[in-house]
């Protein structure tokens, strides 16, 4: 459960930038955006992409249903199947794929550790290389507001949506338990990192947005757990 999660924060098993939110929100300059080349998945499904700093990022999360090898990822709906799993699989946030165009697919971390996840030439980023983002957003007028700076304009719930200075277009797309239950849509937004904890091999790192803080934020949480993933150019 979410307290469960919040516990991790108070334990110091979580590091963020910043702690200020601003109650007003900025209109994103797209002149400060730089667009790349874009990716196409295995399925044929494509993405836009942003330069920041040295990296190129996708825009969207993936949707893919097959590894780049072509090997098909499970969909795994049922509660019960989702939370014994020790391989790679995917879902749509409550099993609903209407939230696909929007938020994309959700996976767990054993289909990320294949690293086979996303299109050829991409990578699920490490957790080094999501501290490189961070990094630079720190060094370019965003200390203290670097999730703010890549949350979306529109779609988070009571305020909290962001500048997306950038085109990150982070979005709130929610996670699923362990146990298979989906929580937090329109409120949290949840990529995985390829990285995992050196302290428990059943945890990897992941990084977040919360709708009422303005700060990225970075733990470990169990593999069994369905989070978005964003690839970033090798």
């Amino acid at each position: 459960m979410k307290k469960i999660l919040i516990g991790f924060i108070a334990i110091g098993l979580l590091t963020f930038v910043g702690c200020e939110k601003e109650d007003d929100t900025e209109i994103t300059d797209d002149s400060s955006i730089q667009y790349g080349e874009g990716a196409t998945d295995i399925d044929g499904n494509t993405y836009q992409s942003v330069i920041i700093g040295t990296q190129e990022w996708m825009v969207e999360n993936l949707r893919t249903t097959n590894y780049s090898d072509g090997t098909p990822i499970p969909n795994v709906t049922v509660n019960t199947e989702w939370g014994n799993l020790s391989t790679g699989a995917w879902c749509h946030y409550d099993n609903d794929n209407q939230h696909e165009a929007t938020y994309g697919k959700l996976y767990n971390w054993y289909a990320v550790e294949t690293g086979k996840l996303c299109p050829t030439g991409w990578h699920v980023p490490t957790d080094a290389e999501w501290i490189v983002l961070t990094d630079y957003l720190t060094a370019n007028g965003h200390s203290g507001a670097e999730g703010r700076a890549l949350k979306s304009t529109s779609g988070w719930y009571s305020g909290g949506n962001g500048t997306d200075n950038y085109g990150f277009l982070g979005l709130p797309g929610g996670y699923r338990y362990g146990d298979g239950d989906f929580d937090y849509i329109g409120y949290d937004g949840n990529w995985w990192s390829s990285s995992q904890s050196q302290l428990y091999t059943n945890y990897a790192w992941n990084r977040y947005l919360d709708y009422y803080v303005d700060n990225v934020y970075s733990s470990y949480y169990n593999k069994k757990l369905g989070y978005s993933v964003r690839c970033l150019r090798d």
